[in-house]
Formats: structure tokens, sequence, C-alpha cells
């Protein structure tokens, strides 16, 4: 009798713990379907981890609202600036294997950062975005169908031009250029191409089987298709800018990412037994998270003093591209992750993770947020065109007023040392500004937004078309009666 009350009471909580987690799963449908419903959101894959196995999987949606073909959790689907995560597990391995040392200068592996700034610069100042780069030095790196865009080689000559803002080691800011260095040295000191040692040194051996760095490959999987707002709907992008190696460019699935999560929530995974001999003895039986530096270290974003998870140790990561959004939370002394994928360039994957994270110690799910508008390029991009057509309205109707004036004698050419001079210079800020939209921005135009790339122009053509008109006109000046 004693056995059977103990089994009756065993399958009460069971069935009990389990209408619980299948109420709590509703709630995690309903809050992503809203937020995508809110968002005009294509497609959405999410990953659960709990207690060292994936707890929730699932896929919401379509991979590409042309096709409308359903997105599944197998899915490959851009990573974006979370792929940094990966590249530092690279690093990591090569140190195991003696490879490389995270606290030797980078000029010992990338000969070509042997003079100026870079001297003093380490392995450790690049994982930790401490090297001196700033954000604006990552488009010397070639990209967007530039000669040598995705050589690593190429990049490494490039960046070596930096000017480097900071003492090594003094102050973090975050740059993708020193994840693209990072990936040099991969590709370096393994002695294989960076995509081929990634695929069978780091995605193979975890377990991620539809985990790819190379295009091609994702597309035979069928890859999740980019989409981005253009003229106010939602449509697959054109944009083919997906960063660098190193920094991102890594597709995986919704699938795989569990398993990576499941690895990472291991306090003593075999991929980051190098951590305990780079920290010393001392720290050799500590968790691998409480051996990262603050802030920032191996491809995460630290933090021990996050009020939302009761000040326990964080470690999460987003990535963002015109066309893609994702983020992974992981909350490692609950043992506890979530990996949000999603085929749309918006804002709203790091607090989805987040909600759902904090729902599983009770916490209720937020109210779905709507991004705002002001926060999408295509909204900046409307204004930008009705600006242009605006100043070209403007343009048009002074034209005509000054040919009429001319021709009624108001006005007639005065060529004067003055005049010429304001005019020449008006004609020269006008191709200034146009050549440097094409040829001399930062970010180039074909790392923009679609509909960026064309109304950009555009205002910018009808500024320097005004600046023509004005030039002509102080040659015209009116005559006095």
């Amino acid at each position: 009798m004693l056995c059977v009350r103990h089994l009756f009471l065993f399958v009460v909580l069971f069935a009990g713990s389990t209408a619980a987690n299948a109420a709590a799963d509703v709630e995690i449908d309903r809050y992503v379907e809203k937020e995508m419903e809110l968002n005009g959101i294509p497609g959405l894959s999410l990953a659960l981890v709990e207690e060292g196995e994936v707890s929730y999987l699932r896929a919401y949606g379509v991979r590409n609202s042309e096709s409308r073909q359903p997105l599944r959790v197998d899915t490959p689907m851009e990573l974006a600036s979370v792929s940094k995560g990966f590249t530092a597990l690279a690093i990591l391995q090569l140190e195991q294997d003696g490879a490389v040392d995270r606290d030797s200068v980078v000029s010992e592996y990338l000969t070509e950062l042997d003079g100026g700034g870079w001297r003093g610069v380490t392995l450790n100042h690049l994982i930790r975005h401490r090297s001196g780069l700033r954000r604006r030095h990552d488009f010397l790196a070639p990209c967007c169908g530039q000669a040598g865009n995705l050589d690593l080689d190429s990049a490494v000559r490039m960046l070596a031009r930096a000017d480097l803002e900071s003492t090594p080691g003094s102050t973090f800011s975050y740059a993708n250029s020193n994840y693209v260095l990072l990936a040099a040295v991969v590709q370096r000191m393994s002695g294989a191409v960076f995509t081929r040692y990634m695929r069978e040194s780091v995605f193979q051996p975890l377990g991620m089987h539809r985990t790819t760095s190379q295009e091609e490959v994702a597309r035979s999987w069928e890859g999740a298709s980019p989409h981005e707002w253009q003229w106010g709907r939602v449509r697959v992008s054109p944009s083919r800018f997906l960063g660098w190696y190193g920094s991102s460019r890594i597709k995986a699935s919704a699938e795989d990412m569990g398993v990576y999560m499941v690895s990472m929530l291991d306090p003593v995974t075999a991929w980051l037994d190098s951590m305990s001999t780079h920290a010393g003895d001392s720290n050799s039986h500590a968790a691998w998270w409480d051996q990262l530096g603050p802030d920032y270290d191996l491809g995460w974003n630290v933090s021990d003093e996050t009020e939302w998870m009761d000040n326990q140790v964080v470690l999460e990561h987003t990535g963002s591209l015109w066309g893609a959004d994702t983020a992974v939370v992981l909350a490692p002394e609950r043992g506890i992750g979530a990996a949000v994928l999603v085929n749309m360039g918006t804002s709203r994957a790091g607090e989805i993770a987040r909600a759902v994270v904090r729902s599983r110690d009770g916490t209720p799910l937020p109210e779905p947020h709507r991004t705002s508008r002001m926060e999408i390029p295509d909204t900046w991009a409307r204004i930008f065109l009705m600006c242009a057509a605006a100043i070209f309205g403007v343009n048009i109707w002074y034209g005509l007023r000054v040919r009429q004036q001319v021709r009624l004698g108001a006005r007639a050419w005065n060529a004067s040392t003055n005049r010429m001079i304001r005019a020449v210079v008006l004609v020269i800020l006008a191709f200034i500004l146009v050549l440097n939209f094409y040829w001399g921005s930062e970010p180039p135009l074909p790392a923009l937004p679609a509909t960026i790339q064309m109304a950009l122009p555009a205002l910018a053509a009808s500024v320097s078309t005004l600046l023509l008109v004005a030039a002509a006109a102080g040659l015209l000046p009116r005559l006095k009666r």
C-alpha cells in the first residue's frame, strides 16, 4: 500500500508539472505570435534549454514571405554577431592545442600588425574588444562586393592601417574588426581555411549539423531568407551584406542552437578546459563563466549584477543585420538558456529571449511590444525621399523663376570675381556630396538597407542640385531698377 501511495503521489506530481509546463508553453506561443504580428516578423524560431536538455523548441511563421514555405526548427538562420562566440571557441581550441596563447601579442600570429599602435595588442584584447579598434574601423575590411571581400589576409592588411584610439587593454569599445582579426589568426595558425576549420573543428564536434558559415551551403539547406521593411511593407531583402568572417556570417538552426546552449551551460565542458589552465590552478575548479572578465569576454556580454535575474551571472549576445535579428541569453547558475532567431531586421530578439528566460521562474511574460517606427530604417528612407522630392520641387520652381526673370530682363549675367569664387565653391561642394555617397561613405552604400540605398543618394542629388542652381543664380543677379 505504501508503494501504491508513493506511485500515486509521483503520478499526481508529474501530471501537475506536465500541465503547468504545457500552460507555460501556450503562453510563450501567444507571446511570440503577438510579437510577430505587431512587428511584421515573417519567421521566428526559439530554443529553450533547462537542466541540461532542450525543453522547448519551436518555429513560427515562414522562412520566405514570397514562397510561404514554413519555417522549421532545422532551418538555418543568420546569427549575425552571435557568431563571435564560435570564433572565441576556435581560439580556445587552438590554445588548448598549444598553437596560440591569448596573452601573446597578435603580431606574433599576424605579422602585418607589427608596427604603430599595434605593439602590445594581445589576442585577449581582441577577444574582449579592448584593442583600441572602433566601429568606424570595421569598414576598413573589404565588404559588399569590394575587391578582397571576405578575404581574411586582405582584411588584415587593411586593418593594419587603423589608427587605434586607446592604449591596448584600457578601454572597452565593441568593434567587429576585432573578431575579423581573430578569424585570421584561426586560419593562419590552424593551416585550414577559416570556413573549413569552423565546420570540421567547431560545428561538427559540438553536434551542430545544420550550421555553416558558407552562404551556398545554407541555400542548399533551404536557409531562411532575410527580410526588411521596404516602402512600408515587409519584403525579402535584396541586401547581401552579412558582415565578415569571425564577427558574423554563421547560419544555424534553432535545433543546433539548443545543442550549443546545452554545451555552454555545462560548467566543466571540455570545450572550455583551457580556461582553467589560463586562469591558473586557483580557479581550476570554478565554472568557466566565473573565470570570464567583466563586461565582455569570449563572445559574450557578461553581467553579474542583472536585476531581472536576481543579480546572478547572465551571459548574452545579440546580433543584427538589415535582414535578421538574433539573441542568445544564458543564466548559467539556473541552468537556463534561450535562443531567438528572426529572419527580419528588427530589435525584438533580445527582449523576447530575456522574457522567455525570466518566465521560467514564474515571472509573467510582458506585454508584446511594437518597435518604434522611427527605429526602422525604412521610415527614414521615406522621410529622406520626401525631403528629396520637396527639394527637387523647389529647384524646379526656382530654376524656372530665374529663367523667366532672365527673359524679362530682370536678371543678367555678372561674372565678377567674387561671384565666380562663390559659384565655384558651390559647384565643388555639390560634386563632393555626390562622390562621397557613392565612393567615400562609411559604411559603403551597398552595406545600407535597400530603401536607404535609394533614398539617401536621391537626397544627396537634390541637395547637390540645389547648390548648382544657387551657383547659377549667383551669376545671374537681379538688376537694380
